[in-house]
């Protein structure tokens, strides 16, 4: 018999699809996209230059017609995965006010939790930067997202960083460590594995940290493959988080290059199946074994 996860619902009942998987979309019809796959949960994506279904800035009249759209789909939404700029880069004030209009949204559409990036994105040179320049810029994050935090809790809605992110300044699981020290993290499948390690092992040390997971596929150098085409063992990650007692969401975000799917559609419709399988194959799919 296959074992039931420990909140009572399945892998399958928590797999929820990221509307950057149809970041060529409006919002609407990326809604409406997703819930045709079979999904009935969301996170959404308010991701600067990327995909902003949400706009990132949180102007109110663009936050108020995105609330409407959200509320319309009968999706649940999971989470708003946003970039309103990064505290080692952006004045704190300028962050928060962002985040205020951003955690009001998620409170009106009833997501639980507002993810923030851990630092800002890479530039050349970055990976070579001074041990002291990156630990105050850490610092800085860590501030920032300790108020940001505190907004969030005025609203009922939790904040947490995502990291490691392989593209930003919490790039290893070591800097990770130190953001998830002192708030929750959001984790990436895809960031782990691009830096070279296994994503069931990192997740297993630091369960406890975890609110969020995302997932997606990656070798190491390259976050952007799609679900079979990388290297990650899904069925061993599983096996990991449910073992580690995780109850939170998993969610497909499948921002790929090159993909070897015609349309996203059967991306997403792929992804579903082998995250269905996997589940399976971990032993935690909480149905009877034929």
């Amino acid at each position: 018999m296959s074992v039931v996860a420990p909140n009572g619902r399945t892998i399958a009942e928590r797999i929820g699809v990221s509307t950057v998987c149809f970041r060529h979309l409006e919002l609407a019809p990326a809604l409406e996209r997703i819930a045709s796959l079979g999904a009935d949960a969301v996170d959404l994506a308010a991701l600067r230059g990327l995909c902003e279904h949400v706009s990132p800035d949180g102007e109110p009249a663009q936050l108020r017609k995105a609330a409407t759209v959200v509320e319309a789909s009968g999706l649940k939404p999971l989470a708003l995965n946003a970039d309103p700029e990064s505290f080692d880069e952006q004045d704190f004030a300028v962050v928060l006010n962002r985040v205020e209009r951003l955690t009001e949204f998620c409170a009106t559409v009833g997501a639980p939790l507002l993810i923030l990036p851990g630092g800002a994105a890479l530039h050349p040179g970055d990976n070579g930067a001074a041990a002291n320049d990156v630990r105050a810029r850490l610092a800085q994050v860590i501030e920032g997202s300790l108020l940001a935090a505190a907004i969030g809790q005025r609203y009922g809605v939790r904040v947490a960083v995502e990291a490691p992110h392989y593209l930003r300044l919490a790039r290893t699981l070591d800097l990770a460590d130190q953001l998830g020290s002192q708030l929750p993290l959001v984790f990436d499948t895809s960031h782990v594995a691009a830096g070279g390690f296994d994503p069931g092992e990192a997740f297993s040390q630091r369960a406890h940290q975890i609110v969020h997971v995302q997932l997606r596929d990656a070798v190491p150098g390259d976050i952007r493959r799609a679900v079979g085409h990388g290297d990650i063992d899904f069925a061993r990650f599983f096996d990991a988080s449910e073992s580690a007692g995780y109850q939170g969401a998993f969610v497909l975000e499948l921002e790929t290059h090159n993909s070897p799917y015609t349309s996203k559609d059967d991306e997403v419709t792929a992804a579903l199946s082998a995250m269905f399988l996997a589940a399976s194959e971990s032993g935690h799919d909480g149905r009877e074994d034929q």
